[in-house]
């Protein structure tokens, strides 16, 4: 599934993250790669971005970003860990 269909509250685990390789570095250093845990707080108004936690950095995303990563979702119990 992609990162824009995970629901708020929810965390999954990313699977790929398919986009240019200066942005992937990017998202890297904001612990956004494959096998990182990544959980969904909050979604802007009107189909903005996504506010997300990763490895304990919050950042917001656009939605072409995150709708070009990969997520598995969490199995239950897990989303408080994300």
């Amino acid at each position: 599934m992609k990162l824009s269909e995970l629901s708020v509250g929810r965390c999954g685990v990313v699977t790929a993250v398919r986009t240019q390789k200066k942005l992937a570095a990017r998202l890297q250093m904001l612990n956004v790669f494959a096998g990182a845990r990544v959980r969904m707080l909050r979604l802007a108004p009107f189909g903005g971005g996504f506010m997300l936690e990763a490895g304990g950095v919050r950042l917001a995303v656009r939605r072409s970003v995150a709708e070009a990563i990969d997520v598995e979702p969490c199995g239950e119990g897990d989303d408080a860990r994300a």
